[in-house]
């Protein structure tokens, strides 16, 4: 069918094909862009137009010579394209791309220079078309109303306003409303205002498409005008309508069957209206299911339909063809025109207001009528360009363009195939394809829309392929409309695999220009068509045959260009003034073209891997006998696939056989390109995105960097910095780690993705193999450069380490190993979680933070090994087991035991390698004397009185020993039940696997080795071998012999080898296997087992009883073989039960042992409630939180309030109003006459206030703090926290001295900056800096999402939730799982308070979980004294300058009460009495002027006098909160700040009163 000329035709039309075109070409080309430009243009101007076409000419001509020396200066920029990328639009096709742009700019102009003329006419169409909806809501109530001039007005200006609208040359794709796509577009405008009027809508869709309107109505009138042009209307606003409703409804009242028997059989234009109609109701699914029946019959109708038109129409052009041409054959005339003019004859004089439809003579006028409109419709100039078919009036193009949409509605479904075959649509398809004038495809557009839903059934597009569809739709002219339709077709095309491998079997000219024309569709077409162009890329890269020929013409450059340009991945198109232009729609649509490259770049790689790896194969094992070596190499038709375990398996194995150094051209390509920051930067902007489609989009973009993870270079990209919208920066690591901590989104495949990255990267080979001649490695193996290349390796992956850790890496990983959805997916998480955690844990910095955290620690490690989350995915678990105890073997720094997989903790490790390390030694007589009596009761007593003769026995007696149960005799005793011999099994299993790798590396393997058991040897060897032939090749180094502790059993058959030796071989396997290489290609090597002794068997058994100890020991007395053995003990601590008892700490006081640190612990064990301020004894207040200052409290109201109490008598000072909103939080300074507080609600703000005559005055405001605190020297400087950035200001100035913004934030939600106490160091957001020099120091891994640290009194350590850190090595020094979620507060008496605040929780969450208990700790252990429950919600925690009261601000509220607050002040070390929660809550008694109660506060006897000097620490006039005195001594009995005057006191609280006498370096003896 298709024309052999069509080739050269398609060859000269395409600009980028001729490497210098001729002059008349170029002529040609210049002329049909200034034709195209004049298309625009109405219909009015198109004289003017044509002069200027002729005018262009001309100058084309006159130019020709110096287009020509241009386009030679193009072709060798061309050929240098690979120096630098060129931006979209460059290289091929750029004069065409020119010529164009300049075209619209000449539109563009002529716009301006009317403006107002055309903002008149708008107007003035808007005003006219209100005018007529107003006159027909008048009118159409009065009876006889005719409604079709109304109708036939508002069609010609809405006809007439798409008219325009399509001039633009929108996309045909675009299925938006007109007014969405352009805003400025005065279609859409009428559009909307149009479907304002619901009423005339309702009449128009209702009543006026009835064929017996006028009869309803009492009128003699036929109807079918009405229809007509009611037709005619809905089809020219049908852009602008819902079509799922319009059509439901249309079904509910019998219109779409009317539609049916129209479209059947009636007169023209309803028939062809009535069609249309049918294809936009046809695209609702549930009315195609409906109708199935009446399309059944209609289908075969409309296909024989379109065959008459086409023969009509090719008539009629062939008769308009020789009427002017006398030389043409008359005999060819006289076969058709006779007919063809007889046939228009008929019905000549009908018209559609006066149709008369009787059978076939009326078939005849409806064809005459709609081929008269067309003689007018086209005009005859070549400078004139078509771009859509009008509705009226109606042609026979506008006929076969609804029926091709009505049948393009139907395409896809399977039933209407046989009759698309049947009716021969094939042919109907080539003819309208064949011949296309390039000024007029709008049909030929319709056309192969058709064909891309017929090209989705197999069968169609087997048969559309092998009948020369392809060099059919290849010249297709470009450009024009049915470039578009191309696009579609060639998708659906690459979607049939079978039909691709047909393509790729052709000969590379022509697969060469498909791949050319989707390339030029890419870059100079709709963006609809771009997508469907990249989707075949996407879909065809599996075949090598499309994937060389796209690198051959540079595709990915072309590819990556459709994306560089995006606004949306600018990150300074914010900043722009034509931001605003990038409204939702072009957003969205942005989105889309971003996650279709994706998906292609990810196909493209990965095909690329795919035939590398191949590649790979047939290099290294070239002598294999595999047979698919070089199938793919042989076969390039068949589609590469590769399984996401697979891919990642091969990437493994490739990373290992690559240079550090090496290249690999696709990803040379893209890094030059820039691709790699480009996906990058899509992962992080898409954390805004919201779209269908974004996980997609992640995980394509992430699977691209996995891939391309191959190449070493690609983590320095990984490492850089990247700028977001925001004007902030983050790291490609900072990125990859969101999307796998499910921050972007929780689909896990995304998850799973990022974590590939992070495993391909942290797990990067830092000693690579030798490849040899692979054209991987890219440089000589010279040792010089082996030592070069392995040092380069090494810093790479650190900075790889540091990279991830500074982003937090680790706490990911952490909580993605402990994730238990989704659950089908939770196993392989935690599986690829754990494996990059084991290749970070390789950076010392990681084993030691890790090594202290509670999941090693606490052996939640090992309750995650012990079963998968879900029970089908145990191959998963399997994986995770093995990383888990690779990783626990890193942290321990020891051999990993790793027989029993169940119980792997590190204690058991450490204890499996203690005794590993233990020399056995026992007496040889004991030995001796029981061969002896072995020997005797084997009845060989000569050989036993020689043994006794030669090692000097002595001679033998009846004695009775105590022999004990062996560990190996199971049959000896019943005692001995299962379970302990289970436990046995277990630890011998761990000790063995110890042993072997911590014995003497200098013994030689042949030392025990005998001549007589060469052939057991074997035997052992061969079994072992034969056993991981199929597992791979294992490392079997470590077997050499070390120890005579090894049992080797191989003297008896192979079935004699001990369980322990076939686990050893067996998990050596699993952990050596060559991982991605084919079992045929691994080789295993013969084992050397080490030959048996009496002496292994005697070292084992004794080692088998060292392994039995609770507490083993390396150095070991010698055994005794008659006894059995046993470790000592350790003694408990003779501390511990002195902790709580008075008496042994007394004593233990006069022997000189200082015992203050056990007073503290039982001083801070009791808590009595001594003064409580209400809320209710207020009007409306309710208290927030507090601090003390001296002898008074200064609370903080949730109505914006401060006030002042007096602590001895409860009674309010004075108070002022300090904000609009609640005081979240109040901080005086140590002399009280500066008071910060903060206020949260809605905008933060604290603000300094200063204390003169009993009245607050604001000092200095500070906006957008959220946290404020006073230095801790001078305190004459503020520290502000603003969200992550910390701000240092000067109180006297209120200026700002430095801001401290940390390069890498950690994001806390709670974040809140702090000095510590020489205010030398800050910490803010995780981050460590030097106060005067401004400088980072140090950055800690973040381990929770709210509190960022506090420094610890003695300026040596870090508290960051759980975490302490320790400030000199950074080290992790323990963690503190009481401490997690909770605020500290330091006391002087060196314990801390922790609490979770209320002003800390998430106010806004209804699931909220109050605490109402704080715990103490020590200061020097972090051990816990006591959790003290107030039974209350706990808002606020202060505590007194001396440490002896503490003020809780409790807060109680219930559903059945009203909220009510308390300020309760705690005395420390009074023990409580036990009465009632009421009675506590009562008003405790006032005290007197002394400061002593009148009476008892706990209702029982106190002989304390409580008040300022409470306990023995009078109040200090200068406070000293949260700096504790270094320099005081211990031994200090006679402290000034003890000395208050009241021995009686002194004398009753000798012991408590040391407390205060306690320091940090004193206590550290304390404990000996």
């Amino acid at each position: 069918m298709s024309n052999p000329n069509n080739n050269a035709n398609a060859a000269a039309q395409e600009e980028d094909d001729a490497e210098m075109p001729s002059g008349a070409a170029l002529n040609d080309a210049a002329l049909d862009n200034v034709v195209f430009a004049a298309a625009y243009q109405s219909d009015e101007s198109s004289v003017d137009a044509l002069d200027q076409a002729i005018q262009a000419e001309e100058e084309a001509e006159a130019q020709n010579v110096g287009n020509s020396l241009e386009a030679g200066a193009e072709v060798e920029v061309e050929a240098e394209a690979d120096a630098e990328p060129e931006p979209d639009g460059e290289g091929e096709g750029e004069g065409a791309a020119a010529a164009e742009d300049d075209s619209v700019a000449d539109d563009a102009g002529n716009a301006n220079a009317d403006d107002d003329p055309a903002a008149d006419r708008r107007s003035a169409t808007k005003k006219e078309l209100t005018q007529i909806i107003d006159k027909w809501e008048q009118e159409q109530t009065q009876n006889g109303y005719d409604p079709v001039p109304t109708l036939r007005s508002l069609a010609e200006i809405f006809e007439r306003e798409k008219d325009s609208y399509m001039r633009k040359d929108p996309d045909p794709l675009d299925l938006r409303h007109p007014y969405r796509t352009d805003p400025s577009c005065q279609y859409g405008l009428l559009l909307k205002l149009l479907f304002r009027k619901d009423q005339f809508m309702g009449k128009l869709l209702n009543d006026y498409l009835r064929d017996n309107y006028f009869s309803r109505q009492n009128i003699s009138r036929s109807s079918l005008e009405l229809n007509i042009i009611a037709c005619r209307l809905i089809l020219v606003v049908m852009p602008g309508l819902e079509t799922t409703a319009v059509f439901q409804t249309a079904e509910e009242d019998g219109i779409i069957n009317r539609l049916y028997n129209w479209a059947e059989d009636s007169i023209e234009p309803l028939q062809s209206y009535a069609t249309g109609l049918l294809a936009a109701a046809m695209e609702v699914s549930d009315i195609a299911i409906t109708c199935r029946e009446q399309n059944m019959r209609l289908v075969p109708k409309m296909i024989n339909r379109l065959h008459l038109l086409l023969a009509c129409s090719r008539m009629s052009k062939n008769t308009t063809i020789t009427e002017p041409s006398s030389s043409l054959n008359n005999s060819a005339d006289s076969s058709f025109s006779p007919g063809m003019l007889s046939w228009m004859a008929c019905g000549a004089a009908s018209a559609p207001q006066s149709p008369q439809h009787n059978g076939a003579s009326g078939s005849a006028s409806n064809m005459s009528i709609l081929f008269e409109n067309s003689r007018d419709a086209f005009p005859l100039s070549r400078y004139y360009k078509r771009m859509y078919i009008p509705l009226h009036p109606p042609t026979a193009d506008t006929s076969q363009m609804l029926i091709l949409r009505f049948l393009t509605s139907l395409g896809e479904y399977q039933e209407f195939l046989a009759m698309a075959f049947g009716n021969n649509v094939m042919a109907l398809i080539f003819g309208h394809l064949e011949e296309l004038d390039r000024r007029d495809t709008c049909l030929a557009y319709e056309v192969l829309k058709y064909l891309a839903s017929l090209l989705c059934h197999k069968k169609f597009a087997l048969e559309f392929i092998s009948r020369g569809g392809l060099e059919l739709l290849l010249n297709v002219p470009r450009p024009s409309l049915a470039t578009t339709g191309v696009s579609i077709a060639i998708y659906y095309l690459a979607y049939c695999e079978d039909a691709m491998e047909r393509i790729c079997s052709m000969p590379r000219p022509l697969i060469s220009n498909l791949v050319r024309y989707a390339l030029w569709i890419l870059g100079r077409c709709h963006d609809s068509s771009k997508c469907h162009a990249t989707m075949f890329f996407s879909l065809s890269f599996q075949f090598k045959a499309i994937l060389d020929e796209f690198d051959s013409q540079d595709g990915l450059r072309k590819l990556y260009n459709v994306i560089s340009v995006l606004k949306i991945l600018d990150p300074s198109h914010n900043d722009s003034d034509n931001g605003s232009d990038i409204n939702e729609d072009v957003e969205c649509a942005s989105r889309q073209m971003v996650r279709h490259v994706c998906i292609a770049m990810k196909r493209y790689m990965e095909a690329h891997f795919f035939y590398k790896y191949n590649n790979f194969l047939c290099q290294h094992y070239a002598t294999s006998s595999s047979s698919s070596t070089h199938y793919f190499s042989q076969q390039p038709t068949v589609a590469a696939k590769l399984t996401f375990d697979q891919l990642h398996e091969q990437l493994r194995t490739l990373q290992e056989h690559t240079s550090v150094r090496g290249h690999w051209e696709p990803v040379d390509q893209l890094m030059k390109l820039g691709g790699i920051t480009l996906l990058l930067r899509i992962i992080a902007f898409s954390y805004d995105w919201v779209n269908s489609g974004r996980s997609e989009t992640v995980r394509s973009a992430l699977d691209v960097l996995s891939v391309c993870c191959v190449i070493p270079r690609v983590y320095l990209v990984l490492c850089e910095r990247l700028q977001m919208p925001d004007k902030t920066t983050t790291s490609g690591f900072c990125s990859v780690l969101g999307a796998a901590a499910g921050e972007i989104t929780a689909d896990a495949e995304v998850l799973k993705s990022a974590l590939a990255v992070l495993c391909h990267c942290v797990c990067s080979p830092i000693i690579r193999k030798d490849s040899g001649s692979s054209s991987l490695m890219k440089f000589a193996n010279s040792s010089r450069k082996n030592k070069a290349n392995q040092k380069y390796a090494e810093e790479l992956i650190e900075k790889v380490w540091e990279s991830v850790c500074s982003n937090n890496g680790i706490v990911v990983l952490l909580s993605l190993m402990q994730t238990k959805g989704p659950i089908t997916d939770a196993d392989c998480i935690r599986g690829m979680a754990c494996r990059a955690l084991a290749g970070l844990a390789r950076s010392d910095r990681v084993r030691q933070i890790v090594g202290k955290l509670p999941l090693f620690a606490s052996g939640q490690l090992q309750a995650l090994m012990r079963d998968p989350i879900l029970q089908e995915k145990r191959a998963e678990h399997v994986i995770f087991q093995k990383y888990a105890l690779e990783l626990l073997e890193r942290i321990s720094g020891k051999t990993k035991p790793l027989n029993n997989p169940l119980d792997p903790s590190l204690t058991n490790m450490h204890k499996a390698n203690v005794i590993a390390q233990t020399r056995i030694q026992y007496n040889e007589q004991q030995l001796y004397q029981l061969i002896f009596e072995h020997l005797e009761s084997k009845g060989l007593s000569q050989t036993a009185q020689m043994l006794q003769r030669e090692v000097g026995l002595p001679l033998q007696t009846t004695t009775t020993r105590s022999f004990h149960q062996s560990p190996f005799d199971y049959k000896g005793l019943a005692g001995l039940s299962s379970i302990s011999r289970s436990r046995l099994r277990s630890r011998m299993q761990d000790v063995h696997a110890a042993i072997m790798s911590s014995g003497d590396q200098n013994r030689s393997l042949s030392e025990d080795m005998s001549p007589h058991c060469s052939s057991s040897i074997g035997t052992s060897s061969s079994m072992a071998g034969a056993a991981s032939t199929t597992m791979g090749v294992p490392n079997f180094s470590y077997l050499s012999a070390q120890t005579p502790i090894k049992l080797r059993k191989t003297e008896r058959a192979t079935s004699s080898v001990t369980r322990s030796l076939q686990k050893q071989i067996s998990l050596a396997n699993v952990e050596s296997t060559a991982v991605g290489l084919p079992d045929e290609l691994t080789i295993s090597p013969a084992l050397h087992p080490k030959r048996v002794t009496l002496n292994s068997i005697v070292t084992e058994y004794l080692t088998n009883q060292h392994s039995l100890c609770n507490n083993p020991v390396t150095t070991c007395p010698q055994f005794d073989l008659y006894e059995p053995h046993k470790c000592p003990d350790p003694r408990p601590s003779r501390l511990v039960s002195s902790n709580y008892n008075l008496t042994s700490r007394h004593f233990r006081t006069q022997a000189g042992f200082n015992t203050a640190r056990f007073d503290r612990r039982h001083v801070h064990t009791h808590f009595a409630p001594w003064r409580t301020m209400r809320s209710a004894d207020y009007d409306d207040l309710e208290f927030t939180c507090c601090d003390v200052v001296g002898n008074y409290l200064i609370v903080g109201t949730h109505q914006g309030e401060s006030k002042v109490f007096n602590m001895n008598d409860g009674v309010e000072q004075f108070s002022s109003i300090c904000h609009t909103y609640g005081v979240d939080a109040i901080q005086a300074n140590r002399a009280g006459g500066l008071v910060l507080t903060t206020s949260l609600w809605r905008l933060r703000t604290t603000i300094l206030w200063s204390i003169t005559d009993n009245e607050f005055r604001s000092k200095l405001r500070l906006p957008e703090v959220g946290y404020c605190e006073f230095s801790q020297t001078t305190q004459d400087r503020l520290l502000g926290t603003h969200t992550d950035c910390a701000v240092l200001y000067d109180i006297n100035t209120g200026s700002k001295v430095s801001t401290f913004t940390p390069t890498i934030p950690n994001q806390y939600t709670k974040n809140r900056a702090t000095l510590c106490r020489t205010d030398e160091l800050l910490l803010s957001d995780g981050v460590l800096w030097d106060v005067r020099s401004g400088k980072e120091i140090h950055k800690f891994d973040k381990f929770n999402q709210c509190i960022s640290g506090v420094f610890h009194p003695n300026c040596l350590e870090i508290i960051a939730n759980t975490e302490v850190w320790d400030l000199r090595t950074f080290h992790l020094l323990q963690t503190v799982p009481v401490l997690d979620q909770r605020n500290c507060t330091f006391s002087p008496m060196h314990v801390i308070y922790g609490a979770s605040l209320g002003a800390d929780r998430d106010h806004d969450m209804e699931t909220t979980t109050y605490d109402t208990s704080f715990n103490v700790l020590d200061a020097y252990d972090y051990s816990s004294i006591a959790t003290i429950d107030v039974k209350r919600n706990i808002n606020d925690l202060s505590v007194s300058a001396n440490g002896s009261l503490i003020a809780v601000v409790e807060d109680h509220s219930g559903y059945d009460s009203k909220q009510e607050t308390y300020v309760k002040i705690y005395a420390v070390g009074v023990k409580k009495s036990e009465r009632s929660e009421e009675e506590d809550d009562e008003e405790l008694p006032e005290s007197n002027e002394e400061g002593s109660e009148t009476g008892s506060d706990t209702g029982s006897d106190n002989v304390f006098a409580i008040g300022p000097n409470f306990l023995g620490f009078p109040l200090r006039s200068h406070r000293n909160r949260n700096f504790i005195d270094l320099d005081s001594s211990s031994d200090d009995d006679n402290d000034s700040d003890m000395d208050d005057g009241d021995d009686d006191d002194d004398d009753d609280l000798e012991i408590i009163s040391n407390v205060d006498e306690i320091d940090f370096e004193g206590d550290a003896s304390s404990d000996e």
